[in-house]
């Protein structure tokens, strides 16, 4: 998973909740794509595949051995986790900086 181990448990479930509601959203939202005919259906159901993998190691692992066997989508795929990765980075030294006594 990608939580650190400093960061308290009630904020990583909120986290993890988060993430797969949005999963949960992106695939609703897919599944009506495929009804609609005018509405792709394709990156709606890989963005729910994204956040579900930020849940379940399993469906993590699963995504990585299909990047390993696909590299036209491995470059992509972690632009999208380095850039996250940034944003924890990025929040987490603000945090600190606040914190810190002057």
């Amino acid at each position: 998973m990608p939580d650190s181990p400093a960061s308290p448990p009630q904020s990583r479930r909120k986290r993890r909740a988060y993430y797969l509601a949005m999963a949960a959203l992106w695939f609703v939202v897919g599944v009506i794509g495929v009804l609609v005919p005018i509405m792709p259906q394709v990156p709606f159901f890989v963005m729910s595949l994204l956040f579900l993998s930020l849940v379940s190691r399993r469906v993590h692992r699963g995504v990585r051995g299909f990047i390993r066997r696909h590299p036209r989508a491995e470059a992509s795929y972690h632009r999208w986790r380095h850039k996250r990765r940034a944003k924890r980075l990025a929040r987490r030294q603000r945090r600190r900086a606040r914190a810190a006594p002057i």
